[in-house]
């Protein structure tokens, strides 16, 4: 048993013996369960409240582990020592106190929390169980392919090389120590959230993509997102130790370029002037082409001519497309590509201009409260087809970089009613599952019950359980807020910040378009 245990064991011991002791006792006005994205409930002990059996001013109120106890919490290195506050309860003397648990689950007790249920006050205060790594101390933006990976003892973000190498677990098999199985968050970082696998064995030779990274905030230790090169492997996706991969060895591909019906997509770092490893190749859907032949305008089997296949495959991972002017085209008609689009011929291969960005930042999805309550959240399955995705280049145009540590961003420059991230996620040209509603041929609900006139942009929800029949499905539908948004955030936030993006729920009777897939797309960009 710990010292900090043995200490607890000890408070609880004297505490037991004793009441809490007061000359007149106070009364409980109100007791209910906390709401809202229970993320927001993750607190830390500050030492300056003892855990009590109910509010610590109650008639037979008796401390479970004293102040100086939770002082020893408060500066843990464990992350079984994070706290989630799930109940709140005001007195009439206007005392707040919350119902807390530790994520080991061993405490577990009421404790002060201040004057106003607005903020974590008292006993205990908002604590964030996992941050951001600190910025790699390898600045390069260029990616060596050929470089030697070491994934032991790092505690700073991965660099260019590092995220864009492939992966293996390195030691397959039951252990439940971060390092053998995946979780569905970093290890104890949330409450009752556990391990995706328990035996990471049957996967021993699959290979994985970092998609995410950071740390517990307790340990320091540097956790990374892994997603499965193939979709065979996908159930081992989640949460892992960074320490507890290898790099994978890359197989030599076979050469499979056919020069009579194909044209190789090369792309050039403009930073460094270096070709990158990655390609892609258009292979035409027409027949009886021959190499040297001209490409024109013809199609591939997903209807793309080689512009729109450009414009649609996007960047490689930490790079965005350079344009001639503006905002890349839907037809990859602006995109800047040696030799033009217009000259392409068989056989040959384009190389196309990218310039390095940094990583975006991470957005959260809401929905306005009723009768003025806190937002709701939105998860992957409130709607129909997952989160709202976005095409690689999209992020990287519109989203904030994540920047310097001690830098700020100003919201309304990204996200108001003008801003390129409200053009990209109502636009079809960089999402799969955006769609608009024409009024004409449906009929549209807000959130009110109030019927709508006009047309909406935005994405389709689970079905309304209060409007549909059996034989008319009514289906949620949400749109992107910008006003709402603004309200839900600070005007300046420290870059690496997460942002609140509000949606605004409609119900519509038109039946959605099934989803598409011209498009290669993704939902990184929101923090999962």
């Amino acid at each position: 048993m710990g010292v900090a245990a043995l200490g607890l064991v000890a408070a609880v011991g004297t505490a037991n013996a004793t009441s809490a002791s007061a000359k007149s006792y106070a009364k409980v006005t109100s007791n209910k369960a906390l709401g809202g994205d229970a993320t927001t409930r993750n607190v830390n002990f500050t030492g300056k409240s003892a855990l009590y059996t109910k509010a610590g001013t109650l008639r037979g109120a008796r401390v479970k582990a004293s102040k100086a106890v939770l002082s020893s919490f408060a500066n843990s290195k464990s992350s079984q020592h994070n706290v989630r506050a799930y109940r709140v309860a005001t007195t009439n003397r206007g005392s707040v106190y919350y119902k807390v648990v530790s994520f080991d689950g061993a405490y577990r007790g009421w404790i002060y929390g201040g004057k106003s249920t607005g903020a974590f006050g008292g006993g205990v205060a908002q604590y964030n169980t996992t941050t951001d790594p600190q910025a790699s101390t390898d600045t390069s933006s260029s990616v060596n392919s050929s470089a030697s990976i070491n994934t032991q003892g790092q505690t700073t973000g991965l660099s260019a090389t590092q995220k864009a190498a492939t992966y293996k677990i390195a030691n397959p098999g039951t252990s439940n120590d971060g390092t053998e199985v995946t979780y569905t968050y970093p290890a104890w970082t949330q409450y009752k959230k556990g391990r995706v696998i328990t035996d990471s064995t049957p996967y021993k030779d699959a290979t994985f993509k970092v998609t995410d990274q950071t740390t517990r905030t307790r340990e320091g230790d540097l956790w990374v997102k892994i997603e499965a090169t193939d979709a065979a492997n996908s159930k081992a996706n989640g949460w892992i130790l960074y320490s507890g991969l290898k790099q994978a060895t890359p197989a030599t591909p076979a050469e499979n370029f056919n020069a009579d019906t194909s044209v190789k997509i090369a792309y050039r770092d403009v930073s460094t002037g270096k070709t990158l490893s990655n390609t892609n190749t258009w292979t035409t859907a027409s027949t009886g082409t021959k190499q040297g032949n001209s490409v024109g305008a013809l199609v591939n089997a997903k209807a793309q001519n080689l512009g729109t296949f450009i414009a649609a495959t996007g960047a490689p991972s930490g790079y965005k497309l350079n344009t001639t002017s503006g905002d890349l085209k839907g037809d990859g008609s602006n995109v800047v590509v040696t030799p033009a689009l217009s000259s392409a011929t068989f056989g040959a291969t384009l190389t196309v201009d990218v310039t390095p960005v940094s990583s975006a930042t991470k957005v959260k999805l809401q929905m306005p409260g009723t009768n003025g309550t806190v937002n709701q959240s939105l998860t992957a399955s409130d709607f129909l087809y997952g989160y709202p995705d976005l095409t690689t280049s999209a992020q990287n145009e519109s989203l904030p970089p994540v920047g310097t540590p001690n830098g700020m961003f100003t919201v309304a420059k990204y996200f108001d009613s003008n801003s390129q991230f409200t053009k990209d996620i109502n636009d079809s040209t960089k999402s799969n599952t955006v769609q608009t509603v024409q009024r004409l041929h449906s009929d549209i609900w807000n959130s009110n019950g109030q019927e709508t006139f006009g047309d909406v942009t935005g994405f389709y929800g689970q079905k309304d359980p209060n409007r549909s029949t059996t034989a008319i499905p009514v289906y949620y539908f949400y749109v992107y807020n910008p006003t709402e948004t603004a309200k839900a955030n600070a005007s300046q936030l420290q870059n690496g910040s997460s942002v609140n993006l509000v949606f605004d729920r409609y119900s519509t009777n038109r039946t959605p378009d099934p989803v598409r897939t011209d498009l290669n797309t993704n939902t990184d960009f929101i923090a999962k």
